[in-house]
C-alpha cells in the first residue's frame, strides 16, 4: 500500500512538473489570405478631363483588380501584407508592362496611355510583369497589457508598426485622414467603452546627407513632412458612439498634394500654392530669388485639425453628424505689398460641417446628407490666406457611394470622383470655392440578395466659383483646379450652381461572396462649371455640357 502512495505521488509531482513547460508551448503559426477580384467595365462622356465645356472626352474600358491580403500570425501578434494589382483590359498604350516588349521604361509607353490608376494594359498574350504593388505591410502586436513588451502597464496597448491602413484612427466616416499610411499606430482599451487612438504619420522624410549641397538645386530632401493624429472613442450607451479628434500636420517646402491642394493662385511664386516656385527661399547664387529643392527647411506650414465624428442609432432611426475645424500658418514665396517676391505668412481657417441621417421602413431605406466647406473668394489671395478645408488624405474617398461622376465615386472608383489628386472626393471642396451638397438615396431590398436603389445629389460652391477661368485639358484627369486664362481671370464669382447628378443602380448577391453591381449616372452640368478661353486673341466663355457614366462589376470577396 505504501508503495503504491509512493509512486502515485511521485506520477502527481511529476505531472506537476511537465504542466508548466505544456502551457509554455507557443502557439501554432497561422496564415490565412482574404481580399477580393473586381472584374469592372464601365463607359461614360464629357467628365474624364474634368473640362465640362469640352465633351469631346468618352470612352469604354475594362479592367480588373486583385487585392490580397497575407497575415502571418503567431497567438496575438501578426504580420500583414497586402498586394494590389490593378490591369486594364487590352494595350492602353504603345506597350504594356511586359518584357521583353516594354524597353520605354514606362509601363504603358507614354504618358496617359493607360487608364489611370492601371499598372498596365492586357494586350495579346497578357505578359504583364512588375505591377504589383506594396498597400500594406505592418506588425501588429501587444505594446502594453498582460504578455506585451511592457508587461508593467496594466491597460491592453494594441501598436501597428509599418505600412498600415488609416481605417477608424482619425474617424468613422471618411473626411479627415483615409487610404494608407507609414508610421506607427498604438490603439489602448481603458474600458469596453473607452479607447484610443495615437498614431504618428510619417508623409516625407529627410535621409541623411541629403541636405548638405550648398547648391540648392542638388538638394535631395523634401523636408520633414508628418502628422499626430490623437483620436478617442467614447460609447457612453449603446447605440452612440463618439470620436473626437486632433491632428497636427507639419510640412517643409512642397509636399503631397494629397495634404495639399495645389491651388491656383497668380501672386504666388510659380503660379500655384503646391509647386516648387512658391517654396523658393534660398536664392541660388546670381540668380534672384531662383529656385530652391521643394523641401527648403525655411518654409514651413503648421496646420492643426479638430474634429467631432458621431454616430447614433435608435431603431429604425441613424444620425451620423460630422463637425470639424482647421487652423495654422504657412509659408510661401509671393508678391508683396511693394511688388517684390518674397516669404509671406499666411494663415487657414476652415470649417467642415457632414452629416448623413437614415431611416429604415422595412425593406426600404431613406437616407440624406448635407455637406458644407468653407471656401475663398475668387479674388482672395490665397498665400495670406486659405479658407479652404485640407484633408491630410482621402484617398479618393470622400462622399463615395452618393454620387458617381462630379461629388463622389461609384461602382466604377477608378472614375468619377475618385479621379487624381484634385478631385471633390479627395480635397472635399471645389477647388478654392468649398462645397454646399445634398444627397439624397433610397434602397429597396427585394430579397435579401437583390436591392435596387436611387441617388440624387444636387451640389453648390460656397463662395461663387469665377468661370473665367479654365481648366487644363489632359487625358483622364478629374480634377477640379482651375488655371488662369487671360487678366480676366480671378476677379470676381459668377455663380454656384455646379449641377445635379442622379443615378440608379442594383446589386445583385448571386452567389455566395459574390456580387454583381450595375450602375447608371447622368450629370445635369450648372453653371460654375462653366469655362473661358482665348480664341483668337478674344475672351470666349464656353457653357458646361452634361456628363455620363454607366459602370458593372462582378466581386468576388474571399
Amino acid at each position: 500500500m505504501r508503495q503504491r502512495l509512493v509512486l502515485a505521488l511521485f506520477a502527481f509531482l511529476t505531472l506537476l512538473t511537465l504542466a508548466p513547460s505544456a502551457r509554455a508551448q507557443p502557439p501554432a503559426p497561422k496564415v490565412t489570405i482574404s481580399g477580393l477580384f473586381d472584374q469592372i467595365t464601365s463607359a461614360g462622356r464629357n467628365f474624364y478631363d474634368g473640362n465640362y465645356a469640352r465633351d469631346g472626352d468618352h470612352e469604354w474600358y475594362a479592367r480588373t483588380r486583385f487585392r490580397p491580403d497575407f497575415e502571418f500570425a503567431v497567438g496575438r501578434t501578426k504580420a500583414v501584407l497586402g498586394i494590389e494589382l490593378d490591369l486594364m483590359y487590352g494595350q492602353g498604350g504603345s506597350n504594356d508592362g511586359g518584357f521583353p516588349g516594354n524597353n520605354s521604361g514606362q509601363v504603358c509607353g507614354f504618358v496617359g496611355g493607360c487608364k489611370f490608376g492601371t499598372g498596365g494594359g492586357l494586350d495579346i498574350n497578357t505578359d504583364v510583369a512588375g505591377l504589383f504593388e506594396i498597400k500594406w505591410i505592418y506588425t501588429e502586436f501587444d505594446l502594453t497589457g498582460k504578455d506585451s513588451l511592457l508587461p508593467f502597464i496594466p491597460v491592453l496597448t494594441v501598436a501597428r508598426a509599418g505600412g498600415q491602413p488609416f481605417a477608424t484612427i482619425a474617424n468613422y466616416k471618411v473626411y479627415y485622414a483615409n487610404g494608407d499610411f507609414a508610421g506607427l499606430d498604438l490603439y489602448t482599451t481603458f474600458t469596453p467603452n473607452v479607447k484610443n487612438h495615437l498614431a504618428w504619420v510619417d508623409v516625407e522624410d529627410t535621409l541623411a546627407g541629403g541636405n548638405r549641397y550648398a547648391n540648392a538645386q542638388t538638394r535631395t530632401d523634401r523636408g520633414k513632412d508628418f502628422a499626430i493624429i490623437e483620436s478617442p472613442e467614447f460609447t457612453p450607451f449603446k447605440g452612440l458612439d463618439l470620436k473626437p479628434m486632433f491632428s497636427w500636420f507639419h510640412a517643409d517646402g512642397v509636399t503631397t498634394n494629397n495634404s495639399r491642394r495645389n491651388a491656383t493662385n497668380r501672386r504666388t511664386v510659380g503660379g500655384s500654392m503646391n509647386g516648387a516656385g512658391a517654396f523658393a527661399g534660398i536664392p541660388l547664387v546670381g540668380a534672384g530669388t531662383g529656385t530652391t529643392a521643394p523641401g527648403d527647411p525655411s518654409m514651413h506650414e503648421e496646420r492643426y485639425t479638430v474634429g467631432l465624428d458621431s454616430r447614433w442609432r435608435v431603431g429604425s432611426f441613424g444620425l451620423d453628424p460630422t463637425i470639424s475645424y482647421q487652423w495654422g500658418a504657412y509659408d510661401t514665396q509671393a508678391s508683396r505689398t511693394n511688388g517684390t517676391p518674397g516669404k509671406v505668412r499666411g494663415d487657414t481657417s476652415a470649417w467642415l460641417v457632414d452629416v448623413i441621417a437614415s431611416y429604415q421602413f422595412g425593406p426600404l431605406l431613406l437616407e440624406a446628407r448635407g455637406i458644407y466647406s468653407t471656401g475663398n473668394k475668387a479674388r482672395d489671395n490665397l498665400s495670406l490666406s486659405k479658407r479652404y478645408y485640407d484633408p491630410l488624405d482621402e484617398d479618393g474617398s470622400y462622399n463615395t457611394g452618393w454620387g458617381a461622376i462630379l461629388v463622389g465615386s461609384g461602382v466604377d472608383y477608378f472614375n468619377g470622383g475618385g479621379g487624381p489628386s484634385q478631385s471633390m472626393a479627395t480635397n472635399i471642396g471645389y477647388d478654392r470655392y468649398g462645397r454646399a451638397s445634398l444627397g439624397f438615396r433610397a434602397t429597396y431590398s427585394l430579397t435579401p440578395a437583390l436591392a435596387f436603389y436611387g441617388i440624387a445629389s444636387p451640389t453648390w460652391t460656397a463662395e461663387k466659383v469665377d468661370t473665367d477661368t479654365t481648366v487644363v485639358l489632359a487625358p483622364q484627369q478629374t480634377f477640379t483646379n482651375r488655371a488662369t486664362v487671360d487678366d480676366k481671370s480671378w476677379v470676381e464669382g459668377d455663380s454656384r450652381y455646379l449641377g445635379t447628378e442622379l443615378e440608379l443602380g442594383l446589386t445583385w448577391r448571386f452567389a455566395p461572396n459574390t456580387a454583381f453591381d450595375l450602375q447608371g449616372g447622368y450629370l445635369f452640368a450648372g453653371s460654375a462649371l462653366n469655362t473661358a478661353e482665348v480664341l483668337n486673341g478674344v475672351h470666349t466663355r464656353r457653357a458646361a455640357n452634361d456628363a455620363y457614366l454607366v459602370s458593372a462589376r462582378v466581386r468576388l470577396a474571399f
